[in-house]
């Protein structure tokens, strides 16, 4: 056994059966010595994949890795992200705003002596400085953003496919060109296994390479076979063909589409829900015709149940209601969005009513359905139960 599959059945095991094997039943397993799986470990740990033992020594897997491309270390990245956020607000951060930036989602926790030695760094090499109380990039040391057109991306990407086929690559290429591509895109390919349901995706570093992996196997028409979990369950290990892949703005969430091992259903697992993904030499025959956009056509998330309900919704002219109404709906093809007098009238044909009413949510009062009646009972109900909450009651009395 090979070094990448043995690492492989060491992350399955673990996964598959949370806090049951330690490194020596691992050992016994794997028919290896405690040494091996111990550096197996460690090299997992390297890129990526991160692990919780109990008292007992006992095994879970919290976060899949890059699956066997060597990623940038967490200490660059979040010197990324840092400089990321910092260009984005030309006012610049406090460090207790980049805290509050680094700790919104159920990830792990960045410590504040963390960011703080990363800010610390940061300045050091001159990339930012201080402002008062803020924190700004330091241009005079920063490159200009790359800009590119659609010709050099094009030009820009068939170097490096030239560069690749005359010469081996270093393997942490690998997840450059990953993220790369992903990044600025492939223009010189079809995108048909790509689709950006609502707003441009904010990157998430850390995913790129699974999106990546699930999008060119999608395009080559490869079955692939990843690692899957729901919450705290068990992971399970299934085979796909991948169709594409979705990101969702509203949830900020990447999906990946496929049939099932049998080629019957069609069903969306979420991308930060897979722990590993092994590319499969096997290739399968797609459904015919089969198109994501067209898919997710009249899908307001990624829910579909196939039954299109016929919605109207009144928006009223409230601070900035309407301009954002329209830019959020821009890249909506079913939308219809009607002027009227101190108002925008919303008709369309929306699956998934649920995912559609926590949008509208958002706009409070100055959003109306008019149709369907179930939507805006879904609405009057969350809202009195928003009343409940804070202590009121459906008559209007405190």
């Amino acid at each position: 056994m090979d070094k990448l599959t043995r690492q492989r059945d060491i992350v399955k095991h673990i996964a598959k059966e949370p806090w049951v094997f330690t490194s020596s039943s691992l050992s016994e397993k794997l028919g290896v010595n405690l040494v091996t799986v111990q550096r197996d470990l460690q090299d997992l740990k390297d890129n990526g994949y991160n692990f919780r033992q109990d008292q007992t020594g006992a095994l879970y897997l919290e976060e899949g890795g890059w699956n066997g491309v060597p990623p940038v270390n967490k200490t660059t990245l979040r010197q990324m992200e840092i400089l990321r956020l910092l260009t984005a607000n030309s006012q610049g951060l406090q460090l207790s705003d980049l805290y509050l930036r680094f700790n919104r989602h159920d990830e792990e926790e960045v410590s504040y002596k963390t960011l703080e030695r990363a800010v610390k760094d940061l300045q050091k090499k001159k990339f930012i400085k201080r402002d008062g109380e803020a924190y700004v990039v330091y241009s005079d040391y920063m490159l200009l953003p790359l800009q590119l057109s659609e010709q050099e991306k094009i030009l820009l990407f068939r170097a490096l496919e030239l560069g690749c086929a005359l010469a081996p690559i270093p393997e942490d290429m690998k997840s450059l060109e990953a993220k790369l591509r992903l990044r600025i895109g492939d223009t010189a390919k079809t995108r048909e296994t790509l689709f950006v349901h609502g707003r441009t995706p904010s990157q998430d570093i850390h995913r790129s390479k699974y999106c990546m992996e699930l999008e060119d196997a999608a395009r080559c028409k490869n079955k692939v076979a990843i690692l899957y979990r729901k919450d705290d369950e068990p992971a399970r290990e299934l085979q796909l063909n991948p169709l594409g892949i979705v990101y969702y703005w509203v949830l900020d969430n990447w999906y990946l589409v496929a049939q099932d091992e049998f080629g019957q259903k069609i069903k969306t697992y979420q991308i930060n829900r897979i722990l590993d993904v092994e590319r499969l030499e096997e290739a399968f025959t797609p459904v015919a015709g089969f198109d994501l956009r067209n898919w997710f056509r009249n899908a307001w998330g990624v829910y579909r149940d196939e039954k299109p309900r016929p919605v109207k919704i009144r928006f009223y002219d409230h601070f900035s209601t309407l301009n954002r109404v329209r830019m959020e709906l821009a890249q909506r093809k079913s939308c219809q969005l009607i002027e009227e007098e101190g108002s925008l009238l919303m008709i369309d044909q929306v699956e998934g009513l649920d995912e559609l009413a926590v949008w509208l949510r958002g706009f409070g009062s100055t959003a109306e359905v008019l149709e369907p009646i179930e939507l805006r009972e879904k609405m009057k109900d969350q809202l009195l139960q928003l009343l409940h909450l804070y202590g009121g009651n459906s008559d209007g009395h405190d």
